[in-house]
């Protein structure tokens, strides 16, 4: 029996994928989209990119590191329905909002982590004080390694300059105590003031002159050594903050700037991946240069931009070793060098998270105030044998309580600017760092896969405020960002409050 040559050729055509899709049904109104499983996203996005060209408006919009909220307390899942990696969607001009709408999403609102946390209504100020500092210290609004205004979208094409590399302006309430004024006004302050302060004393003050010299002798020195203590251990653990600060953000930055040179030697043939792996660069650089430190912790949990630039090289990886026999030929070296780039510049960032949040807590600078009024308040008492009889301390006496007052209100000042390493007077050294930057900018800007393609504002949102992004190893979803701001704002508005 001969087989029948046109049923063979009808049974292979059915069998083949491409003959399946042809005799496929469409599955919605337009006939012309790419069909493909969720399971596969990346790829079906970027094919149905080149299959349509300028026409995937939904799907050629970068999936972007999005400025959440500074803290995410509450997580309420939407009313849509979430990914079924087991259902085929057709990816199609009139889908691309069907698409969007049948993203997973969850909807981050701003509020208090819990009603228990001051479980003393007595030492709720306390407690409260307390809180802003820890949320100061968590949040790090006033954060920034650069200035600002070279990484605004209409400098992004400008040459960067000397004066880029200057530290962002100093408000004149962060640096007022450390002018001539400020000290001239506390030493004549203290000055006059000794005289009350004298006469208060007095009145509680019944001991004899002689047994009052052997109190204050023995009481003073034990007091200075412990404030002499106490200042050293400050100075250090401030400065040592400071120092690993700095080291870290210049090490981060200069080896964001290597793994940006990574991305576009690896994509050089693909450039909608080299697009979107400079994107995940761009939106680092941004939160370096603008973002704050609780910004920068919700990223990190949502829409990591190392985590999908690993993604994207592991996407690579996979598809040279598929295409190439388990052999990643030439490019081998490079992605292993931009593999080790990526561990290195994780931990760094790691490390400079830690050290940001250590800043000294209210109660280390209240025991400082402590130490320091004993020592006044020590003086003081020592020198009452010596007042004259119209209750008026001598000259000289006073003169020495303005001097050690003012040294003292200087120091609490130069401690409690050091606190703060991004403003005040001696804040970090951003230059290495900002030069990095800038060399990031500049070469995302000008070079050829990237020119024009890539942001460095703040994401807008889109769908009533909503936001795509695409969380490695879950693929994309919608955040809704309700309440945008509002808590970072109340922390800036304490903050001058006090």
């Amino acid at each position: 029996m001969v087989p029948d040559i046109g049923a063979i050729s009808l049974l292979l055509f059915l069998l083949l994928p491409s003959g399946a899709e042809a005799l496929a049904l469409p599955r919605s109104r337009s006939d012309c989209g790419s069909v493909t499983r969720l399971g596969s996203r990346a790829e079906a996005i970027r094919e149905d990119n080149g299959a349509r060209g300028s026409k995937g408006k939904a799907f050629k919009r970068k999936r972007r590191c999005a400025d959440f909220p500074p803290s995410a307390y509450r997580r309420r899942p939407g009313q849509r329905r979430s990914f079924d990696t087991d259902e085929d969607v057709v990816l199609d001009d009139d889908d691309d909002d069907e698409y969007i709408r049948s993203l997973p999403f969850v909807q981050i609102e701003d509020g208090p982590s819990s009603e228990s946390e001051q479980p003393y209504k007595f030492f709720e100020p306390e407690f409260a004080n307390v809180e802003r500092a820890r949320e100061r210290a968590r949040l790090a609004t006033s954060r920034t390694y650069a200035r600002s205004t070279a990484f605004k979208p209409e400098n992004v094409s400008k040459p960067p300059t000397l004066r880029d590399l200057a530290p962002p302006e100093t408000k004149p309430v962060d640096r007022y105590w450390a002018g001539a004024g400020f000290r001239i006004i506390v030493l004549v302050a203290a000055y006059n003031l000794f005289p009350y302060v004298t006469d208060f004393a007095d009145g509680f003050v019944t001991m004899e002159p002689d047994q009052l010299d052997e109190i204050t002798g023995k009481f003073g020195p034990g007091i200075s050594i412990l404030y002499g203590t106490f200042v050293s251990l400050t100075l250090n653990i401030q400065y040592n903050r400071q120092q690993s600060i700095q080291k870290q953000v210049s090490t981060e930055s200069s080896l964001l700037a290597l793994v940006q040179r990574n991305i576009l030697s690896i994509f050089r043939d693909d450039r909608e991946s080299a697009i979107e792996g400079s994107q995940c660069v761009a939106d680092q650089l941004r939160t370096l240069v603008r973002g704050s430190r609780g910004q920068e912790m919700m990223g990190l949990i949502y829409s990591d931009p190392y985590a999908r630039i690993l993604e994207l090289i592991e996407e690579r990886e996979y598809r040279l070793m598929t295409e190439n026999g388990n052999d990643l030929g030439a490019q081998g070296a490079v992605l292993g060098s931009a593999r080790d780039s990526l561990k290195d510049v994780v931990k760094t960032r790691a490390a400079r998270l830690s050290d940001e949040a250590l800043a000294l807590p209210p109660t280390h600078f209240f025991i400082l105030t402590v130490l320091t009024l004993l020592i006044l308040g020590g003086y003081t008492i020592s020198i009452l044998p010596t007042v004259r009889p119209d209750g008026r301390p001598s000259q000289e006496s006073s003169l020495l309580f303005a001097v050690l007052c003012a040294v003292y209100v200087l120091f609490f000042n130069f401690a409690n600017d050091l606190n703060n390493v991004w403003s005040g007077v001696y804040q970090i050294r951003r230059s290495a760092a900002a030069s990095h930057l800038l060399q990031i900018k500049w070469l995302i800007a000008n070079h050829p896969l990237t020119r024009g393609e890539v942001e460095f504002d703040e994401v807008e949102g889109s769908f009533d405020g909503e936001v795509m992004i695409r969380t490695p190893g879950l693929g994309d979803m919608m955040i809704v960002r309700k309440g945008f701001n509002t808590f970072e704002d109340k922390v800036e508005e304490n903050i001058l409050k006090e």
